[in-house]
């Protein structure tokens, strides 16, 4: 009976795979079987996390947050969760290929148009797909986005070290001790992050809504080197280009998120129909600092695109 059970479970799996989490659906795209999950009904709003090589997990709050109103669709992107495949290389992890994955989801799910959302890294994936794929996109949403100008990185790492308390930088000075690392690499990367949360959010205690649930499996590291690789050859003059995305925009930013606010303000000139709303007292991640303004101020501007 137990062999008969474990036949059964392997031939649901094949089907269809399911999580704890919700239930995942997925596409055949350039040799890889891409993977998402549906959240609620209504206007579609697709959520693209960030890293690059964030676990699509990490974004469920924000999912669970927008789908009392939207049909949230969830995206593990090309190289994280179940969107792995069986080689990383540049032919295999690339922008290119990640907004194709974008284009195969949308048009199995039989849409014309949807809306998109993306925050920090995503929210730089987000606008370069409503760039690339202009007819796709009925509106864009970025969240703490990186932009196109990555001068940003000059400072964003001193603007989250600034605020660290001596407890943060102890644990941030104990996992980055060579020793450490070289042990284990992925977990001490891991780690490093967790130290460093608080310097992410306005409020301290607010951070260990991220950080006590953290887990080594929700970032791929390897996904983020060949992101970034990719990046740096084939994107970074996007701001001076002209904008080929005439669509609304709508550009939310956390007054005190290390990423400053150069970004979000080079992103509301760039795009001539963009509105723009600092956050108060939020930092990085502003659907936990501030739920309820995320969640009306993004609902009033769909509502008023449709």
């Amino acid at each position: 009976m137990k062999q008969i059970n474990n036949l059964l479970i392997i031939f649901i799996l094949t089907s269809v795979t399911y999580s704890v989490y919700g239930q995942y659906s997925k596409v055949q795209s350039t040799g890889l079987d891409v993977c998402y999950r549906i959240f609620g009904e209504g206007t579609p709003l697709v959520i693209l996390g960030g890293g690059p090589g964030d676990n699509a997990d990490r974004y469920l709050s924000l999912c669970n947050l927008l789908s009392k109103d939207f049909r949230c669709i969830l995206i593990d992107q090309r190289g994280t969760g179940m969107s792995s495949p069986s080689v990383y290389d540049s032919t295999t992890i690339n922008i290119a290929l990640t907004l194709s994955d974008l284009e195969v989801i949308r048009k199995s799910l039989g849409l014309n148009e949807w809306n998109i959302l993306g925050f920090s890294y995503g929210g730089f994936l987000a606008s370069v797909y409503a760039e690339t794929y202009p007819a796709s996109v009925s509106a864009l949403i970025t969240l703490g986005s990186m932009g196109f100008d990555f001068s940003v990185f000059r400072y964003f790492n001193d603007n989250i070290t600034y605020r660290l308390q001596p407890c943060d930088k102890e644990l941030l000075e104990f996992w980055s001790d060579s020793a450490k690392v070289a042990e284990n690499p992925h977990h001490a990367m891991v780690e490093t992050i967790r130290a460093m949360m608080p310097g992410y959010f306005y409020d301290r205690k607010k951070s260990l809504i991220v950080s006590q649930d953290m887990k080594d499996s929700d970032f791929d590291f390897s996904m983020g080197d060949w992101i970034w690789q990719d990046i740096q050859k084939h994107y970074m003059e996007l701001n001076k280009s002209e904008c080929l995305f005439k669509r609304p925009v709508l550009i939310l930013q956390g007054r005190q998120d290390p990423m400053g606010e150069s970004v979000a303000l080079s992103l509301s000139h760039y795009y001539p129909d963009s509105k723009l709303v600092f956050i108060e007292q939020c930092g990085h991640y502003s659907w936990i600092e501030q739920p309820e303004i995320i969640h009306n101020t993004i609902k009033e501007f769909l509502l008023s695109t449709e």
